[in-house]
C-alpha cells in the first residue's frame, strides 16, 4: 500500500520532466536538421518587461491565396507549402488542409479570410537578445527595417516546425553586426 503513493509520485516527476525535454528536443532537432529558408520582413522592436528585449520579427507576406474549394475559418489550421525565388527568398506558395508530400511546409494558422485570399499567422514573433546588446540591437533595427535590402529572417524548417534561427543583412548574421558595433 506505501508504494502505490510512491510510484504515483514517480510516473508525475518524470512526466514534469518529460513534456518540456520534448519540446526542447524537438525544437533543436528542427533547428540542426531543418531547412534553410529566409524570409523578408518588417518589423518594430517592443520591450516586454516580464520575458526581456526581443525583436518583433514579421515576415512581409502576410495574406495568402486560398483555393475557391477550400473553406477556411478564422484561426483555421493550415499547412503552407513554401517556395523559394531566384533571389533566394521564400513565399509560400499554397494552403492544404494536409502536409504536402514533398518540399518544404510550415503548420500555421489563418487570422481572418476575405474572398480568396487569409491573413496568416507566422508560428515565430519574436527574437529575443541580450539586456546588454539591448540599446544598439534597436539603433541597428532602426537603420536597417526600411532599407531596400531588408532584414532577412533566417528559419529552419522541418515537418511543418520552425524555428527562427537568426536574422541576417547583406548576407551577414545579425549577431555578427551587433558584435562588431559594441567593439
Amino acid at each position: 500500500m506505501k508504494t502505490l503513493p510512491l510510484i504515483i509520485f514517480a510516473i508525475a516527476a518524470i512526466g514534469q520532466w518529460a513534456a518540456p525535454l520534448s519540446q526542447i528536443w524537438t525544437h533543436e532537432q528542427t533547428l540542426t536538421q531543418g531547412t534553410l529558408i529566409k524570409l523578408k520582413c518588417s518589423a518594430p522592436d517592443p520591450y516586454d518587461p516580464l520575458r526581456g528585449r526581443y525583436l518583433a520579427v514579421r515576415p512581409e507576406q502576410r495574406e495568402v491565396s486560398v483555393p475557391s474549394e477550400m473553406k477556411l475559418a478564422s484561426g483555421a489550421p493550415v499547412y503552407a507549402a513554401l517556395t523559394t525565388g531566384t533571389d533566394g527568398l521564400a513565399t509560400i506558395s499554397s494552403l492544404s488542409l494536409t502536409p504536402p508530400a514533398t518540399g518544404d511546409y510550415i503548420h500555421l494558422k489563418t487570422g481572418y479570410t476575405y474572398q480568396s485570399k487569409a491573413s496568416i499567422q507566422w508560428p515565430f514573433e519574436r527574437f529575443y537578445i541580450n539586456e546588454k546588446l539591448a540599446p544598439e540591437a534597436d539603433k541597428w533595427f532602426a537603420e536597417n527595417i526600411r532599407s531596400d535590402k531588408g532584414i532577412i529572417a533566417e528559419v529552419r524548417v522541418l515537418k511543418g516546425r520552425a524555428v527562427l534561427a537568426d536574422l541576417s543583412l547583406d548576407g551577414k548574421s545579425f549577431r555578427e553586426i551587433l558584435k562588431e558595433r559594441v567593439k
